[in-house]
């Protein structure tokens, strides 16, 4: 049962971000000079596509093209690191010194098997998915002070990196070493550090 309420919530997260990026919102773009567009904002892989109101025609804007733009409550950074080796739209996941970003590229392309063992990654979800490996390939999680100097946050390194950058919370430090959250629960450890809300189908 924990097993079917863990693969509920995350198909749940799936179709909630699957959602997101096909309605266009209201949001601002900043252009490679920094200078803010206002308007409607919709994403599409790695790039997205704008207009300043529903009558206009929308304008295709690749990742090189801009530094970041936000839309609703989300803000969303173009990294040039060298970890990635082209422009890559990430996700501000925290908002610290050091903050956590994340890479979703979109699962459109996928079947709903790989789309499922992506999410859940590892045994469970080779087991589900029969795609082991679809995790590192679907959502990327990331560490650094700004998008441009990103590291990778990888199964070996988790423990030692989020619980050094969530250390302003004992309580989230607590459950990460004792392994109530692991690196394949990267989304619930961030919902429960900027909430305070333990999701409540985590293992």
């Amino acid at each position: 049962m924990q097993l079917f309420n863990r693969i509920t919530l995350l198909l749940f997260f799936a179709v909630m971000a699957l959602n997101a990026s096909a309605q266009w919102k209201k949001g601002s773009y900043y252009d490679v000079s920094g200078n803010k567009n206002t308007g409607l904002i919709k994403r599409d892989e790695q790039h997205i596509l704008y207009k300043p109101t529903k009558k206009d025609k929308e304008i295709k804007l690749t990742a090189a093209e801009i530094n970041g733009f936000m839309v609703d409550k989300d803000s969303f950074r173009v990294s040039r690191a060298p970890v990635f080796g082209q422009p890559v739209i990430v996700q501000v996941l925290t908002n610290g010194p050091t903050k956590i970003y994340v890479s979703r590229p979109l699962v459109k392309k996928f079947s709903k098997g790989s789309m499922i063992g992506g999410l859940l990654g590892g045994e469970t979800g080779a087991e589900i998915g029969g795609h082991a490996g679809a995790l590192k390939s679907y959502n990327g999680y990331y560490y650094g002070q700004d998008e441009n100097s990103l590291a990778t946050i990888t199964m070996q390194n988790f423990v030692d990196i989020t619980s050094t950058i969530m250390a302003d919370k004992p309580k989230v430090t607590a459950k990460i070493k004792d392994k109530t959250f692991r690196y394949g629960d990267m989304d619930e450890l961030v919902i429960f550090y900027n909430t305070g809300v333990e999701p409540s189908l985590i293992d």
